[in-house]
């Protein structure tokens, strides 16, 4: 089962008159900057071997659709999953993947420019999942990396330590049930700023993973408690902090 995306933008009058004027409401919108998007899934021809199902891609006030990426291709008569998709926003991108079975993920990317306008890219993820069963307890890896934006004497620390870190990473990291399903593992980088009173701001994933582990570190990452900042000379500064997340199955 596919996991949707948290839907950040506000179906407003004209996505909804859109909508109508195709017979449907939308499965999906969103927003990239300021251009309004919504996503329609439809189903492949109704003879073939395969129950194949397309996410179709437009913008709003255009009738004419921009993609028709795949959300998953069912052989009928095993009920096996030949391939599955997803997608994700971020920023102007939107992020689609594809995965067979013990092949590497095709990651087709829709980055929007200045004009308004998408291009697309294609490339092959450099790993292949694993045969697994079950996921294991994701954890955090044990060499965190520190990115100032001064010199500093001491250097901002979870309360505790980082044994501490890795505690509230496991208890509080869920593996998304997308990932599962697609046995996708790795390790997410992110980046964020300690602040002068130690609270986090300007979360940013820096290695990428999708399947919703990224959403899920940026959850978990929010729901720190207050570091002890930076300092330098004794007094409070604000600093920079990458922490790679590792994702592991047995």
């Amino acid at each position: 089962m596919i996991r949707k995306i948290k839907l950040t933008a506000i179906i407003a009058f004209g996505i909804s008159a859109l909508c109508f004027a195709q017979g449907r409401t939308p499965d999906f919108a969103f927003k990239l900057e300021n251009t309004s998007y919504i996503m329609n899934l439809s189903n492949g021809k109704a003879k073939a071997k395969n129950d194949t199902v397309f996410y179709n891609l437009y913008r709003i006030g255009k009738a004419q659709r921009i993609a028709k990426e795949i959300k998953h291709i069912v052989n009928k008569a095993t009920g096996d999953t030949i391939k599955s998709g997803s997608y994700e926003v971020i920023n102007n991108q939107i992020f689609f993947y594809q995965k067979e079975k013990n092949k590497a993920t095709l990651l087709r990317l829709y980055t929007q420019n200045e004009k308004g306008l998408l291009t697309l890219q294609t490339a092959v993820a450099s790993f292949v999942g694993p045969k697994v069963t079950a996921p294991a307890a994701p954890g955090i890896s044990p060499s965190p990396s520190t990115d100032h934006l001064t010199k500093v004497d001491i250097q901002a620390e979870f309360p505790g330590g980082i044994s501490k870190a890795r505690q509230f990473i496991a208890n509080n990291l869920k593996y998304p049930r997308e990932a599962q399903e697609n046995e996708i593992e790795g390790t997410v980088r992110v980046k964020f700023m300690v602040e002068l009173d130690g609270s986090i701001s300007n979360i940013e994933i820096v290695n990428k993973l999708g399947y919703g582990l990224d959403q899920e570190v940026i959850r978990v990452i929010k729901r720190m408690p207050k570091w002890a900042p930076a300092k330098n000379d004794g007094k409070p500064v604000r600093s920079y902090f990458t922490m790679p997340i590792s994702f592991r199955v047995n």
